[in-house]
């Protein structure tokens, strides 16, 4: 889901918080922004390679 928390699992970001910003469900496929960068970083990942840590959608935030 667009805007929700999830931690890297797997990769050179194992262990990074990002939040999902585009999903391409046909490539199994998800481009998350680091939330710890300092400059926003879109890194494109595959589906299994997250965790969900929180469910977001809302444009409201928190």
């Amino acid at each position: 889901m667009e805007g929700a928390i999830v931690e890297l699992i797997s990769g050179p970001f194992k262990g990074e918080k990002a939040r999902v910003k585009k999903i391409d469900q046909a490539k199994e496929e998800i481009t998350v922004e680091l939330i710890e960068a300092v400059v926003p970083i879109p890194v494109t990942v595959r589906g299994d390679h997250v965790r969900m840590l929180e469910k977001g959608g809302g444009k409201s935030g928190g």
